[in-house]
C-alpha cells in the first residue's frame, strides 16, 4: 500500500466508523501534497466536526502535531463554523507472520486511536 492509498483506505474505515455512529458526512477534501485527508461532519448533536484524519501502519501510531495542515484545518473550521478535530487510525496486518504490511483485499486490524478535538 503506498501512502495515499493507506490514508484513502483509513479515511474510508473513518467515515464507516461516524456513519455508524450516526454522523452524517458534509464533505471531504483530500490533499495529496501533504498526505492528510479530512473531513466535515454533522453528528446527531447538530455540531459540525471539521475533522483531520491521520492513519498509519502498526506499530507507529499517528499523533496531532501542529503544522501547515493544522493551519489549514483551523482557518476551514473557522470559514464553516465548525469545530476542528483529530483522528488517529493504526492499521495492522491480521496476520503479521505472513506480511508486516496490510495488502489491498486482505485481512486487517484497524485501531482508532484518539477522536477529538484540537
Amino acid at each position: 500500500m503506498t501512502g495515499l492509498e493507506l490514508h484513502d483506505f483509513g479515511l474510508a474505515l473513518f467515515t464507516s466508523y461516524l456513519s455508524d455512529q450516526g454522523g452524517k458526512l458534509i464533505a471531504v477534501n483530500m490533499n495529496p501534497e501533504n498526505g492528510a485527508p479530512h473531513v466535515a461532519v454533522e453528528n446527531p448533536q447538530k455540531v459540525l466536526l471539521y475533522i483531520w484524519v491521520k492513519t498509519d501502519l502498526a506499530p507507529n501510531i499517528p499523533v496531532y502535531v501542529p503544522n501547515e495542515t493544522h493551519d489549514v484545518i483551523t482557518k476551514l473550521s473557522r470559514q464553516y463554523k465548525a469545530i476542528p478535530s483529530f483522528a488517529s487510525i493504526t492499521i495492522s496486518c491480521a496476520f503479521p507472520e505472513r506480511n508486516l504490511i496490510p495488502k489491498c483485499g486482505g485481512e486487517y486490524y484497524a485501531v482508532l486511536n484518539e477522536f477529538e478535538e484540537i
